[in-house]
């Protein structure tokens, strides 16, 4: 292991000890008690949480966190400190992520000594943690467009409809459409469709904040959940959806594109609303762009404007 320092944090590279490398004064038992303990657990947050308590008696840390960085991973126990270490997992060529301690102390050369035998213990229970996630994560997504299933939305609706009603905070729901899409399909075949669905998602995914959520709702629709958002919000992340999916170029042959368009409906959480209703009315809004001339947005203010003139007429 060769320490780099810098402002209090020192960064370890694995590497094989060497002769004169202090070895790790772990009593065996302890490994052991520890091994069978992250052995019981496929959940993450709490493999992290049991490492994170019962190395105390090896080494103290005011806290730990871990990161995977291109699956967002982060998982913390305890608390930030002036001092850190941190480690890049891996196992048998597997990337398992990055794992820093924390202390008000600096880490002296036996107790780093001691965090990697520690270590030695969490790599294998952490791969199969992290493979039990991918599947789990993989059972709540649409395999062609990685955005969320039918089932991941419903679960995450009532979940945020639950948590905005409890914090008092705005919802918006954006109910999406592909305009004419079935033309796509009978023009370029399927694979150009999916393709138009994939860059769709990713024009959808560009646009959002980190907190927004996508998800497939069926064919060529698609529902973006923005937590904290009011129905004004809402309506310009969903324009510039709209203007993004307009200006795509999408190959359809080696020598040609094909563009797409979207038609959007907006709701707004009510207090009386629950998942069906606040969905339906989004879908409400939808059709009314669809019957106005697609590739536009309609928002409630604007569906409710248009009830009011059909019923002057």
């Amino acid at each position: 292991m060769t320490p780099l320092q810098s402002s209090g944090q020192v960064g370890k590279a694995i590497a094989p000890f060497g002769e004169l490398a202090l070895k790790p004064d772990i009593r065996p038992d302890v490994l052991f008690r520890l091994t069978g303990k992250l052995q019981s657990t496929l959940e993450l947050p709490l493999l992290i949480e049991i490492f994170f308590k019962n190395i105390q008696s090896s080494v103290s840390v005011d806290g730990i966190s871990y990161r995977v960085r291109d699956r967002q991973i982060v998982v913390c126990q305890g608390r930030t400190s002036a001092h850190s270490v941190n480690y890049e997992l891996s196992n048998h060529g597997d990337k398992l992520g990055e794992l820093v301690f924390f202390r008000s102390s600096r880490f002296r050369e036996y107790e780093l000594a001691n965090i990697e035998g520690l270590l030695s213990t969490l790599l294998h229970p952490l791969r199969n943690a992290l493979l039990y996630r991918e599947a789990l994560d993989a059972s709540f997504r649409d395999p062609l467009t990685g955005a969320g299933n039918r089932v991941a939305l419903d679960r995450t609706l009532d979940r945020e409809i639950e948590l905005s009603r409890r914090h008092a905070q705005q919802l918006s729901l954006l109910m999406l459409d592909l305009d004419k899409f079935k033309s796509i399909n009978d023009q370029h075949g399927h694979s150009s469709g999916d393709a138009v669905l994939k860059e769709t998602v990713q024009a959808i995914t560009d646009c959002m904040r980190q907190t927004d959520l996508c998800f497939r709702y069926g064919g060529e629709e698609f529902l973006v959940l923005l937590s904290n958002a009011s129905q004004a919000d809402a309506l310009i992340v969903a324009d510039r959806i709209r203007e993004t999916i307009s200006k795509l170029l999408i190959p359809a042959t080696k020598t040609t594109t094909m563009t797409a368009t979207a038609s959007i409906g907006c709701a707004s959480l009510t207090a009386s609303d629950s998942r069906q209703s606040l969905i339906h009315r989004a879908d409400l809004a939808l059709y009314t762009a669809k019957n106005q001339g697609r590739n536009r947005v309609i928002g409630e203010a604007a569906l409710s404007q248009g009830l009011i003139e059909e019923k002057r007429q």
